[in-house]
């Protein structure tokens, strides 16, 4: 017997002066179907990577055991309700060039393309997330989003780790109220006066497509009204959110060179740019991301967890016990950070699976010992299901530090359908986070 109903094209969106309304995927966006493979439509897959500086406290990091048995460490206690979902991995390195001293740069540029810089002009490799966002950045509005939680200073003014070329690399938008607008703005070109027009009327986006929202509803049915609901709630939560961190003085801020948008508190600013990237992956606005939690290098202090010192003079602790202990805090609120991100996409349904089961993060440092400027056996987790590729639940120790991160990045690739032979310093895949 065969379902009948009403399709809504993938590809719908709602338009108005300065907004255009990107919606998440629907029941009535996939085509009818015969009764037995209803869900049976071909998932999306998306990449995404999510990166934290200056390392770890390995031996507050590292899980004891292996296998499927393993035990949680300090720092990853807080991933533990989705442990499922996610496989640890030691023994991946991103050094290229064995015979230089590590620093923060090598590090940094390496970290996604496997390839040695060249000093004094920017010459790398194309990174993993460009490679694929050429395959998939070909089905969504944006290609890639490249986003932070800092301005970063990395190897060029506001550049991280990502390279579309090897001269070519990508800036970083940390400002959450930019971000916004360019997911919802008019293709990222958000019309000045309009905008203003909103602001001086302390309106929401979403007023200007309300009536279209409940017209579309009328066509929907009930678990579709429910999402739809839930989405443009989602989305007025993070308009509010931004025009509170818009309305703050600039004296006030730790940094008055901040711009409006960003929020005071650097947890506040985290969350806010995770619920930005799951609404646009909800959305279906890009399937390749990366979201640096602070640039390389950072000063930032955390007085939320009580540390008053700057992050990178904690780590480059030389094994002192009150900076190796103020850095294994930072470890534990890095994963807890992580672990509300993987909480949205888990609560995020397609079809009869969620939005993380669809997608594949690498969460990541780009060094291990950072007092050493150490790029082996770095601290690695790779989390999503790759759509039913990948088995979750388990710690792998490679033999010895020296196997390619970039092997590992060959096996993303190629279970988000963007298979690739050569990556960097890569010498083939790591079959081992095979089902």
């Amino acid at each position: 017997m065969f379902v009948q109903k009403k399709y809504l094209p993938r590809r719908t969106f709602l338009r108005n002066t300065g907004i255009t309304l990107a919606l998440p995927l629907l029941d009535a966006m996939v085509p009818a179907l015969t009764a037995q493979n209803l869900t049976a439509a071909a998932p999306v897959r998306r990449l995404g990577f999510i990166i934290y500086p200056l390392g770890v406290d390995q031996d507050r990091w590292r899980p004891m055991g292996e296998g499927s048995s393993y035990e949680f460490s300090e720092a990853l206690a807080p991933l533990a309700p989705h442990r499922k979902k996610f496989v640890v991995i030691s023994g991946l390195s991103s050094d290229p060039d064995r015979s230089k001293a590590g620093f923060h740069d090598r590090a940094l540029a390496s970290f996604l393309t496997g390839v040695e810089m060249t000093k004094g002009k920017v010459h790398v490799g194309i990174s993993v997330d460009q490679l694929a966002a050429k395959t998939l950045g070909k089905q969504t509005q944006f290609a890639s989003l490249e986003l932070a939680a800092e301005n970063n200073n990395g190897i060029a003014t506001n550049v991280g780790p990502v390279f579309k070329t090897a001269t070519t690399p990508l800036p970083f938008e940390s400002n959450p109220r930019r971000v916004f607008e360019r997911l919802f703005g008019e293709g990222g070109r958000i019309d000045p006066a309009a905008a203003a027009a909103r602001d001086a009327a302390d309106r929401s986006s979403l007023d200007a497509v309300t009536e279209r929202i409940n017209e579309l509803k009328l066509q929907l049915g009930a678990g579709d009204r429910r999402k739809l609901d839930e989405y443009v709630e989602s989305i007025r939560d993070i308009e509010r959110r931004i025009q509170v961190a818009s309305q703050k003085p600039s004296a006030n801020l730790p940094d008055t060179s901040r711009p409006a948008g960003v929020p005071d508190s650097w947890v506040e600013h985290i969350k806010l740019m995770f619920d930005l990237q799951t609404l646009a992956l909800q959305a279906d606005l890009t399937r390749v991301w990366t979201f640096l939690y602070a640039r390389e290098s950072t000063s930032i202090t955390y007085p939320h967890l009580n540390i008053s010192m700057g992050h990178h003079e904690i780590s480059h602790h030389n094994f002192e016990k009150d900076k190796l202990d103020a850095l294994a805090k930072i470890n534990v609120d890095q994963s807890r950070l992580f672990a509300y991100f993987l909480g949205k996409m888990d609560a995020m349904k397609e079809g009869n699976s969620t939005l993380l089961d669809h997608s594949l993060i690498l969460y990541g440092s780009n060094l291990s010992v950072p007092t050493s400027h150490s790029q082996h056996d770095l601290p690695i987790i790779v989390a999503g299901g790759a759509a039913g590729r990948i088995a979750g639940g388990r710690y792998l120790k490679l033999p010895g530090d020296e196997t390619p991160l970039t092997n590992l990045y060959l096996t993303m690739l190629d279970k988000v359908g963007v298979p690739t032979e050569k990556l960097g310093d890569s010498t083939g895949p790591l079959n081992r986070l095979e089902v």
